[in-house]
């Protein structure tokens, strides 16, 4: 989003709260925008830390899949060395 966009929109709005409200209204208005926003943010964050969760999961289910699969190769050339041994 263009940030210089949202400054102006912010001033264009606040200028139309400081016409038509009293300043307690005002600052009833600021409170309840603030802890909007603060609700917003954390919301935010909580998701984002879901996310980063979800494929940290995902990685290590990888890394797990990949550890099996070495472990199995591992097996089999132990095996196939142990048959050579033997003949």
């Amino acid at each position: 989003m263009n940030t210089v966009l949202l400054n102006q929109m912010i001033v264009i709005i606040s200028q139309s709260f400081n016409e038509c409200f009293s300043n307690d209204e005002q600052a009833i208005i600021g409170a309840f925008l603030t802890t909007l926003g603060d609700m917003l943010s954390l919301n935010s964050a909580y998701i984002s830390y879901l996310q980063d969760q979800n494929s940290l999961s995902k990685q290590n289910q990888n890394d797990y899949d990949l550890l099996e699969k070495s472990i199995e190769k591992i097996k089999e050339e132990i095996n196939k060395m142990k048959s050579n041994v033997q003949k």
